[in-house]
């Protein structure tokens, strides 16, 4: 994660200088943004402790088609995002068809239990933007699952200190899907994305899904 906001992070420094060499018409045509977010998870289990911050974040470039000589534009493109869940439990066994959590025993001091999934995604929208350079999109994304993992960092059973990864989340739903909002000025907006979909395949682990909320950086 701390890759990927560096990543975000030394693409938005360049921005100003790349625009510098893009006709002006082009810039209206293609958009370049950065979304960071924490995930609220719906419908989770009872049995599990989720951290009140989720951090996760994205990036993504669309295209924009203007509707006639109107202020509203309609626009898709492609892009990546990363969510986590961080919680008081653990996988219990990888290879079982039906994934089950497990709460970490109170008397293990650890430091971090979270799951990470990748998507790439396909944002669609109808926008508006006005004079003033007031903002508002309405659409819908679909997201494609590239990567989940695991990360336990802590001690073991014998109080020594470990960090364990595990790639092998083969229980979660390949696709997820859901509508978007984004409103602000300029280049500053609030952002939502409410997944319509779950984390997990039906009966095969906890059934809760995420709803998003942060801010889109929108600098190009």
């Amino acid at each position: 994660m701390k890759k990927f906001f560096l990543v975000v992070w030394v693409a938005l420094m360049m921005l100003p200088a790349m625009a510098q060499k893009i006709d002006k018409t082009t810039v209206k045509r293609f958009s370049l943004g950065a979304d960071f977010f924490t995930d609220i998870l719906m419908d989770k289990p009872d049995d599990i402790k989720i951290r009140a911050i989720n951090q996760g974040g994205g990036i993504f470039g669309m295209y924009n088609f203007p509707i006639a000589e109107s202020n509203f534009s309609f626009a898709i493109g492609a892009g990546f995002s990363v969510h986590n869940v961080y919680s008081d439990s653990r996988i219990a066994d990888f290879r079982a068809d039906t994934i089950r959590f497990i709460k970490i025993n109170d008397t293990i001091d650890y430091r971090r239990s979270k799951l990470g999934i990748t998507y790439l995604d396909i944002p669609m929208e109808f926008r508006l933007k006005t004079d003033k350079k007031f903002r508002l999109a309405i659409g819908f994304k679909a997201g494609l699952l590239v990567d989940a993992k695991t990360k336990y960092k802590g001690v073991d059973e014998n109080d020594e200190k470990f960090i364990l990864k595990e790639k092998q989340v083969a229980q979660l739903e390949k696709w997820r899907f859901g509508p978007t909002i984004r409103v602000g000025y300029d280049w500053i907006n609030i952002m939502g994305f409410f997944s319509l979909s779950q984390y997990f395949q039906k009966d095969r682990g906890p059934e809760f899904y995420p709803v998003s909320i942060g801010i889109t950086l929108l600098p190009f």
